[in-house]
């Protein structure tokens, strides 16, 4: 197709709308970030961004959509759109375990390369931290001294400023030197004037202050909601826990001006991909006789009051860690007794228990648990080791080897062979066309994933059809993998658009498994971060005591869209009572797994909610410290029973009390009627189509004119879809970024559009001749308000 001409008049007025600023409701303003984006957004996410987009300019807001709705989504686009809009200095705070989920996220979805080192924030890009080093006192004072940020979005916000509130006294004061809400003092510290995005699905989940703390960080003048005593005054009743009676409408109005929420049920109508339901296999297998022989041996020796082995600062930590190893496989335990074996082998040699290597870090090198290992060096209560006894520990040492002696000597275990009957009705289904015929396997540590691998190629599977994903990827499987992925999807990149290593090789082992392998098997690394949903099937080969933690395994594949319904396969030792009390808290007490099945489609539970995630959220950290506790106290099998049982009566309150809560404060929050917001989505779902178009033509325009003023020699290629520029073997294309394998998508920061951009811009202006048709005058004379004669 020949060139378009196009005079620089022109060129300078179709550049100058495709940059300057718009309204927020303007359809075009939301359509830039979207073309940038692979993704096809939701109504209720284009709403959203709308929303924050307006407040921006007045100091930020609170995203708080429910779970699973696309809080990510919405920032990615909000960042996408700023920086077409021209910010370049973008900060983003997120928890530490959620930093390859965002690296990952924003560079699949948006192409928006994150700058990741911790000690360098000066010039443009997208710097993204963990919220642990932003809190932090070093941190803080890096980021503090940086040049200023023009945009701060922090994830998970509840978690570092809804206790802001805990700094003020009732009088209102703010105390400098308090101990309470240091991640959140600190953080406001260096936020300066940069407005900032707030994401939360949780605003509220003890106290209304909490509300009052984030909303400090989105409205600087500090009117909305006045200070601390005028809030406590006006809208607080006896505790902070209760509304003023006859307030709920001004804290709900107020609210509404910098948080917005949207709810499933909102949103379900207008989704591409409805939500999919959830349910649970439930597969129960029986020990062995001398399987049980061996758990009981090792809980009775675990059991005891004063042991040489664990004495000291961490003995809790370590009894806690060897309880969930020995739940985890039979290989896992045997790790978990050499490592006794070991220490006690070099106190019986007279070596100090001081000059020893720490055993927590011994034993839980291969445990990928952040939870538990962040315990290890924090400050503890001292054990008293038993008075020096040569005697004792040869004693001891001799029932720890001969544990250690049986647990390598049995052939095989009953869990191992429950895994492998589910694993088989997996491929079967795959085989059938009833599923995709894979399964993304959870464990704890490193040497149940190796042992759980090995089951798998002994069952008949190749090599090849395992994927292994653990939190340092640096198995030769995984340098294969990036090799592939680097040949089949990475050499399609543009060369300024391909990850850093690490991001490439969490991609590469997703597209493995997407595209080759049945099985992917990891460890708790996996369990945050990666896109699954062409898996319908999570298998629990071993069960954090963190609801929460489980919550985010099944969301790997219980996610925006999903296909299928999800199966979450999970296993229970009928010889193990505490187990099954434990399994029964989860998916009864919490529905944690939604409909309860065994193995032979007997129906166990029926859940009375399909959405148990905020639930899971507010009742998690609790649960998994009351079950800590109990082991830790312990001194019977029998008495680890009593404590759960109660504790599962306690949990079932706690719910009834956690959701009566929460309907009341969902009524402060939830300020959109259903049938207005789904009119607002729908007129988004309408308009925009029209609007990304209209942003394609004039891209297309505006760099064909570019190409062709400049004398680049160049191809153009026009279809139903898309535009297509070819210059010097690169090709570059309009339109939607999805499905693009060997074109880069065009939009507003793309450098060839910036180039075009600056170019037509650069036109200085001057007298230009208009060919006007007849009618012309009298219109532009009425513009004008003028009387022709």
């Amino acid at each position: 197709m020949a060139p378009r001409a196009l005079h620089p008049f022109n060129r300078r007025l179709l550049a100058e709308e495709l940059v300057r600023v718009r309204r927020p409701e303007e359809r075009e303003r939301s359509a830039a970030s979207q073309r940038q984006a692979r993704i096809d957004p939701n109504p209720h996410q284009i709403d959203a961004v709308i929303f924050a987009l307006r407040r921006l300019r007045e100091g930020g807001c609170i995203l708080a959509d429910e779970v699973g709705l696309g809080k990510t989504i919405e920032a990615g686009l909000v960042i996408a759109q700023s920086r077409a809009e021209g910010m370049r200095r973008i900060l983003l705070v997120v928890p530490k375990s959620l930093i390859g989920q965002w690296q990952s996220e924003l560079f699949q979805l948006f192409a928006i390369e994150t700058r990741d080192d911790p000690t360098g924030f000066a010039g443009p890009g997208v710097f993204l931290v963990g919220r642990e080093f932003a809190g932090g006192e070093r941190g803080a004072a890096l980021l503090g001294a940086a040049p200023p940020f023009e945009l701060v979005v922090i994830d998970e916000a509840h978690e570092i400023f809804a206790g802001l509130h805990k700094r003020y006294g009732r009088d209102g004061s703010y105390d400098e030197g308090s101990e309470e809400a240091l991640m959140a003092h600190r953080v406001r510290g260096f936020l300066g004037k940069a407005p900032v995005l707030l994401l939360t699905a949780t605003p509220m989940q003890n106290s209304l202050a909490e509300l009052w703390g984030l909303v400090q960080y989105v409205e600087p003048t500090g009117t909305l909601l006045g200070d601390i005593a005028t809030f406590r005054r006006v809208f607080c009743a006896e505790d902070d826990r209760t509304l003023v009676p006859g307030q709920e409408h001004e804290l709900r109005r107020r609210l509404g001006l910098v948080l917005q929420r949207t709810l499933r049920r909102q949103a379900q109508e207008f989704l591409d991909r409805p939500f999919t339901r959830r349910r649970c296999r439930l597969y129960t297998y029986t020990m062995s006789a001398a399987e049980r022989s061996l758990y009981e041996d090792v809980t009775d020796y675990l059991l005891q009051p004063a042991l040489f082995a664990f004495a000291g600062r961490q003995r809790r930590l370590l009894l806690i860690g060897f309880h969930r190893r020995m739940a985890s496989s039979i290989p896992a335990l045997a790790a978990s007794l050499e490592n006794v074996a070991v220490r006690l082998r070099r106190l019986a040699g007279g070596t100090e228990a001081g000059a020893l290597p720490d055993l927590a870090q011994v034993m839980f090198g291969d445990l990928e648990d952040a939870d538990l290992v962040a315990e290890i060096g924090e400050p503890a209560e001292e054990t008293p080791a038993p008075p020096p006894d040569a005697g004792g520990v040869a004693a001891e040492l001799a029932r720890v080897e001969e544990l250690l002696a049986r647990a390598r000597s049995l052939p095989g275990d009953a869990k191992a062979r429950a895994f492998l009957e589910a694993i088989e009705v997996i491929l079967d289904l795959g085989r059938d066309g009833r599923g995709s015929g894979k399964a993304v396997v959870f464990t704890e540590s490193i040497t149940t994933q190796d042992y759980v691998r090995e089951l798998l190629l002994g069952r008949g599977l190749a090599d090849e059809e395992v994927t292994l994903f653990r939190g340092v990827n640096d198995h030769p499987r995984a340098g294969q993998a990036l090799a592939r992925w680097q040949e089949e999807e990475g050499a399609r990149l543009a060369p300024g658009s391909r990850p850093g290593r690490d991001v490439a090789v969490r991609l590469a082992l997703v597209h493995e498994f997407r595209t080759r392998s049945k099985v992917l098997v990891c460890t708790e690394a996996g369990a945050k971060g990666l896109n699954l949903q062409f898996c319908e099937t999570v298998i629990n080969y071993d069960l954090p005591w963190n609801p929460q933690r489980i919550e985010q395994r099944i969301g790997r594949c219980h996610r925006y869209s999903q296909q299928r319904d999800v199966t979450v396969v999970n296993f229970i030792n009928r010889d193990n009572e505490g187990q099954r009390l434990t399994f029964d808290i989860l998916s009864q007490k919490l529905d944690l797994f939604g409909r309860i099945l065994d193995a032979s489609d007997n129906v166990l539970h029926e859940p009375r909610t399909d959405a148990p995630e905020s639930t899971v959220s507010a009742l998690s950290v609790e649960l998994e410290s009351d079950l800590r506790a109990i082991y830790s106290r312990s001194r019977t099998v029998d008495e680890i029973t009593r404590e759960i049982t109660a504790l599962r009566d306690k949990v079932a309150e706690r719910r009834e009390a956690y959701e009566k809560e929460s309907a009341r404060t969902s009524q402060i929050i939830e300020s959109r009627f259903d049938e207005e917001v789904r009119k607002v989505f729908r007129r988004l779902r309408d308009e925009l189509p029209a609007a990304l178009a209209e942003l394609d033509r004039d891209l297309a325009t505006l760099v064909d004119a570019h190409l062709a003023a400049s004398g680049t020699a160049y191809q153009r290629r026009d279809d139903a879809r898309r535009v297509f520029f070819e210059i010097e073997g690169r090709r570059f294309a309009t339109g939607d970024a999805r499905g693009l394998e060997d074109a880069e998508p065009l939009h507003l920061t793309h450098p060839l559009v910036l180039a075009a951009l600056a170019a037509a811009r650069s036109w200085p202006g001057g007298p230009v001749a208009l060919r006007l048709p007849a009618e012309a005058p009298e219109a532009l004379a009425a513009l004008a308000g003028l009387d022709l004669p």
